[in-house]
């Protein structure tokens, strides 16, 4: 019998079982910690909108399932609402965050700073400074972070039922509940609900719809920091050789969607009061129950309402057709030189009546 062998041979199975065993550990200790009970303390609305101003840094990802179409020059926004985005963010104050975009081979950084904004395309090695604020802007992967959307949400729901939720960890922190039930009855949306840490940021929200199952879009952090990021973090790169460079004030939708002329909007459309207003653009009705109608000009519209039209069903009467997802939903109306083009988290019976008052 080889007894040095022997020896050899048990200390060696000895020093990789203790390796497989501490793998072993690393592996599980995630497990083991999101099956922990979580307890946390009841979570108030008011703290989440008192979250404001807290810094952090963190990674982000939302997920849409809302399957829209492609429509002209709304494709980063349906993007958004039909995919998964995955996103780094760093926030010191509401003018000085940083909000990175990023996907396979490309990456897109937005930046805020209190004198402008900037874009810079890593792809493109293109950097963009942008003045001033727009009076209407589209959505952008930055207003889909949990806490920018929550308090979005939180801010226009006066009225609507606040109930507990269990809590749950998320990003490694035991985040407290909240569910909001809308009260409107033209709102597709059956519930939002959101998870925040114990000073009110959130973390996690999860919007279902009427009739759903489960979540159609969801957006959480699956790794956050608290305390102000670095300030090289939160500096956009500077103009140099090699690095094109453009200045440009902020769009508003007047000039996005070409339009030459002021449209008439009437001030209710399907018993919503207007409540805001632009040259293109109007906002009804308030919450969770508002919409945005927009017009567009006569090929633009055009090429919106055949999209609609292919992917979506024509309304009895003509010149009219829906595309519904079950949470966003849209409508486009065709008259002779524009389309009115409707949008919100509102049910298909509203926006049957705007299309017979539009007719009208």
């Amino acid at each position: 019998m080889d007894t040095g062998r022997t020896v050899v041979t048990a200390y060696a199975l000895r020093r990789w079982t203790l390796v497989l065993a501490l793998a072993l550990g690393l592996i599980t200790v995630p497990v083991v910690r999101d099956a922990w009970p979580v307890h946390a303390a009841t979570l108030d609305p008011a703290r989440i909108l008192g979250s404001a101003a807290r810094p952090y840094h963190g990674y982000v990802q939302s997920s849409g399932l809302l399957g829209l179409p492609a429509l002209p020059r709304l494709q980063q926004v349906t993007d958004l609402l039909s995919g998964t985005t995955e996103m780094r963010a760093w926030f010191a104050a509401p003018d000085r965050w940083r909000v990175d975009v990023l996907g396979p081979g490309t990456e897109t950084d937005f930046y805020r700073t209190p004198e402008a904004e900037f874009t810079w395309d890593y792809g493109d090695n293109q950097l963009t400074r942008i003045t001033g604020e727009p009076p209407v802007r589209l959505p952008r992967a930055a207003d889909l972070t949990p806490p920018e959307l929550v308090r979005r949400i939180l801010g226009a729901a006066g009225g609507d039922r606040v109930e507990p939720l269990p809590a749950k960890r998320v990003a490694g922190i035991a985040a407290a509940g909240l569910r909001l039930i809308p009260s409107g009855p033209d709102t597709t949306v059956a519930h939002v609900d959101v998870w925040a840490d114990p000073q009110g940021l959130p973390l996690q929200a999860e919007i279902t719809a009427k009739g759903g199952a489960r979540p159609v879009f969801v957006t959480r952090f699956l790794e956050i920091h608290f305390g102000t990021p670095d300030e090289r973090s939160l500096t956009p790169p500077a103009p140099r050789p090699g690095i094109g460079y453009t200045e440009t004030e902020a769009p508003d939708l007047f000039r996005t969607l070409g339009q030459r002329r002021p449209a008439t909007l009437p001030d209710t459309l399907a018993g919503h009061l207007l409540t805001h207003a632009t040259p293109v653009a109007a906002r009804y009705g308030s919450g969770l129950t508002a919409f945005v109608a927009i017009v567009l000009p006569d090929r633009l519209g055009a090429a919106a309402y055949r999209q609609i039209s292919a992917y979506g069903q024509p309304l009895p009467g003509g010149d009219a057709a829906t595309i519904t997802t079950g949470l966003l939903n849209l409508l486009a109306v065709r008259a002779d030189d524009h389309t009115l083009l409707v949008a919100g988290l509102v049910g298909p019976g509203l926006l049957k009546r705007v299309a017979t008052e539009v007719r009208r």
